[in-house]
């Protein structure tokens, strides 16, 4: 791997990396170029902003600067023509030929910061800087206040607020040219469910069911990652990438160079940081719904799957526990939850953690928002706190800890942390570059416009490093709908926002996930049967009107929800998806989503619904390893397969199933018995499986072995989603599916799996299953390995401080067959013939 940094100064002044770059990370090599100034003409209309430039000698004052910091001036760019032509980019919907002068500052020539080298590497062709002051929000006199009922919640207006300047800063643009064959993967996850980012623009700006993240990778072998904290636009057209960054002090980049897809990855993660481990239950299945009342709802959910015997590790309350006119006051109404002790004391006996949603806005009528009234810490809108200060942060903190965190709360719902989300209403969904106006004018008038896509990275910061003060051997778990790079070092989960439940948002849903794997980030999962069910009629009875439409993004095709058998085929698909996600969650609107609410035991929706549960909690001890893996090593779970087989083409045509670990993961994404309104169908119970080249595969339901690289017919009822696992591989399992993970469960005994065909490795990974002693050793971590010629596998010498099993039981299935039998270890390597 080779990491270089590249700035692009307006000033000549090298300023240092931005907050979402690791302080102790430096790169192999940096770069600085230094713009010329350049006269240009900026026309500003309805259609956008278009930049005229003129051709001509420009030449860069280029400093190569090496990892030891000292400075080499030569070529590290070659000397170019200026690039002609226009560019247009959205604009703010001002009046058409409003054009300026504008005194800006231009790069121009190639950079080839792989030149020389093994590795391959785009081309900087330019990085076009124009000047851009910076407004906020203030309020004059006396503040005239609306309260806005929203389906995304209460939202306060000012009505008498006006924007003044805060300072200046400059519009960036730089140009890539890129190889034609490339794939483009990353920028985090959006909606639309592209798979390969040629030949179209993206807008990365922080929005419900759009988390942008700063980051695009090629399967060439690169990745370019952007130091920039600001609404940015990305474009990929006639093998030239244009990225827009509306407001820098500098245009800073770097550029990852790796011999492996994955190593990309552990690239991003060197240069933003650690993702930190979640507590072991957080890995096991999560139960929500838009929401439980009271605290006796909540007790009875957690009864009733302890009567059924169906695991479960984690409630969630939703919104509106508070009382009548405190929207966002982080103190339950005492009336529907008495004693909050009470019930996280009974879920904990259970072995049930409980998470609870809060928000960052908080209207006036409750203590929170007074409190941040008098300390001065709300934004403009009097309602919205500053999550950019330290001072707000701890106050936040202190109103979460006073009495959920106090009471037993063990996880945060961090919900609408963009935090406004402006294009939110209407019947009629508006483009995307409308969508990205009205957004990107909302979250520049409160926010710097240099921050306005990290709002909750710095919210979800607050939450852990307050939480680590107060207790530092809990281990953080924050589900965010928002987030940015680095994020990940503060045990967040992203999930992708409200959805809507249809056949085509599931499989667009699986691209997502795997465009923000590609981004660097490990834990994010969904709304497992989407959080929108139905449309019309199910808006009017949540919203109790009578009459009207309801808003765009209320276009679930399921009106009667779990009475539809439509939409329980839908659900128990969405749930076989989500049992291979880095977390397991099911929530939404509309319909309740308890396994009991799908049938009865015997009934084909339910009884799948529970075998899927139950099978997370068979694989947890795989699981949980890999998330080590994705501590220590900054490895992937789930992963594109072009990760792994990027030379197939076959692998890039096969965007509907994915890597899980050595599990090969295939989603049924369209119906097969049943339509919406419970229409009958008669789909044939297959669909089409592509088993990558290179490996062998076992069916991981029947055992039965196949030859990759081929296309194949897999049987796919609605009780089985097609799942296969790579020969070599070796896989900790529990039998006894074991339900309590909030408690520490030190067994003496391990279970395998071993699928023989190729030579594997794996390394077994236990620990308390909660606090930070693992990032001190307080664990234990087996390697072990299988040998296929010789059929021997090694158990490793434990690493670690914390107790090893020391009975290994297994399973040997190979393509005749399978064998079991028993190891007893002492801690030291072990080898034995199986």
């Amino acid at each position: 791997m080779r990491i270089i940094r590249v700035v692009c100064t307006p000033d000549g002044i090298c300023r240092e990396p931005g907050d979402i770059i690791e302080k102790d990370f430096t790169p192999d090599e940096c770069v600085v170029l230094t713009a010329e100034p350049k006269e240009h003409y900026v026309t500003q209309g309805a259609g956008g902003v278009r930049e005229d430039t003129v051709a001509g000698g420009v030449t860069a004052d280029v400093r190569a600067v090496n990892a030891g910091g000292s400075t080499v001036v030569g070529g590290a760019a070659a000397d170019g023509d200026a690039v002609s032509g226009s560019t247009v980019v959205p604009g703010n919907g001002a009046a058409e030929n409003d054009e300026r002068k504008v005194q800006g500052r231009r790069i121009a020539g190639r950079l080839e910061t792989g030149a020389g080298t093994e590795y391959a590497f785009p081309v900087q062709e330019a990085c076009v800087m124009t000047p851009k002051k910076i407004t906020r929000y203030a309020i004059e006199g006396k503040a005239r206040v609306a309260v806005k009922k929203t389906v995304d919640g209460e939202r306060t207006v000012v009505e008498n607020a006006r924007e003044i300047p805060v300072g200046e800063a400059w519009e960036g643009k730089l140009t890539f040219s890129i190889g034609e064959k490339e794939h483009i993967l990353g920028l985090g996850q959006h909606e639309d469910g592209v798979a390969n980012y040629r030949g179209c623009r993206q807008y990365l700006y922080q929005n419900n069911m759009q988390i942008p993240m700063p980051v695009f990778l090629s399967t060439a072998g690169w990745a370019i990652l952007l130091d920039a904290d600001c609404l940015m636009i990305y474009e990929e057209r006639d093998n030239r990438i244009t990225v827009t960054l509306d407001a820098v002090e500098q245009v800073a980049y770097y550029v990852i160079q790796g011999d492996t897809m994955a190593e990309l990855v552990a690239g991003i993660r060197k240069i933003t940081g650690k993702a930190a481990m979640l507590p072991k239950w957080a890995y096991g299945y999560i139960q929500s719904r838009e929401r439980y009342c009271s605290q006796e709802e909540i007790r009875e959910v957690a009864e009733e799957f302890g009567k059924r015997k169906i695991p479960v590790s984690c409630l969630v309350q939703d919104w509106q526990y508070w009382g009548q006119g405190k929207w966002g006051d982080k103190h339950p109404d005492k009336v529907r939850y008495p004693d909050l002790k009470a019930l996280t004391g009974t879920l904990h006996d259970r072995g049930i953690s409980l998470m609870v949603s809060v928000w960052p806005n908080m209207n006036k009528g409750g203590q929170d928002n007074q409190e941040m009234m008098e300390a001065g810490k709300l934004y403009a809108n009097l309602s919205t706190y500053d999550a950019f200060d330290e001072e707000a942060r701890e106050l936040y903190w202190k109103q979460c800890e006073s009495e959920f965190f106090s009471g037993g709360t063990d996880a945060w719902w961090c919900d609408s942390t963009e935090p406004f989300t402006p294009d939110w209403n209407g019947a009629q969904k508006r483009t995307d570059r409308e969508r990205y106006q009205i957004s990107a004018a909302e979250l520049t008038r409160y926010m710097d416009a240099r921050k306005a896509n990290v709002y909750a990275l710095y919210h979800a910061k607050g939450i852990h490093d307050n939480q680590r003060k107060a207790a530092p051997e809990t281990r953080v778990v924050n589900l965010t709908r928002s987030g940015y790079l680095s994020s990940q070092k503060y045990g967040t989960i992203l999930w992708s926002g409200d959805i809507a439940a249809t056949w085509d948002v599931l499989k667009r849903q699986i691209v997502e996930g795997l465009q923000m794997a590609a981004s660097g980030i490990p834990y994010w999962n969904l709304d497992i049967g989407a959080f929108f069910v139905g449309n019309l009629e199910s808006w009017k009875r949540w919203s109790g009107a009578k009459e009207g439409t309801q808003p765009w993004f209320w276009h679930g095709d399921f009106e009667e929800g779990v009475k539809d058998k439509g939409y329980c085929e839908l659900y128990v698909r969405w749930l076989q998806y989500g049992t291979f996600l880095p977390v397991m969650r099911s929530h939404g609107t509309d319909t309740p989503r308890e396994p009991w609410q799908f049938g009865e035991e015997g009934g084909l929706y339910y009884d799948t619904i529970v075998r899927y549960i139950r099978l997370r909690y068979y694989l947890l001890p795989y699981f949980y390893s890999l998330a080590y893996q994705v501590w220590r090593e900054d490895a992937m779970t789930m992963r594109s397969l072009l990760f792994d087989y990027r030379e197939e083409e076959k692998a890039a045509e096969a965007e509907d199933e994915f890597l899980f670990g050595d599990f090969l993961v295939c989603p049924v994404t369209f119906p097969m018995e049943y339509g919406p309104g419970s229409v009958p169908l008669s789909e044939e119970k297959k669909r089409p499986v592509y088993l990558p080249a290179g490996d062998g595969w076992y069916d991981y339901e029947t055992k039965e072995y196949l030859v990759g690289g081929r296309e194949i017919s897999a049987a796919a009822p609605v009780e089985r989603m097609p799942l296969y696992v790579k020969a070599g591989s070796i896989l900790p399992v529990d039998s006894r599916e074991t339900a309590d993970l909030y408690h520490e469960q030190q067994g003496e005994e391990v279970e395998l799996e071993i699928y023989a065909g190729k030579d594997g490795s794996f390394t077994c990974y236990l620990d308390s299953g909660n606090g930070y002693g693992y990032q001190q050793g307080e664990y234990a971590a087996v390697g072990l390995q299988w040998k296929e010629e010789s059929r021997e596998l090694t158990l490793g010498a434990a690493e670690g401080e914390y107790a090893y099993p020391v009975r290994w039981k297994y399973t040997l299935y190979t393509e005749t067959g399978s064998s079991s039998g028993e190891l007893a270890y002492a801690g030291q390597e072990l080898t034995a013939k199986l």
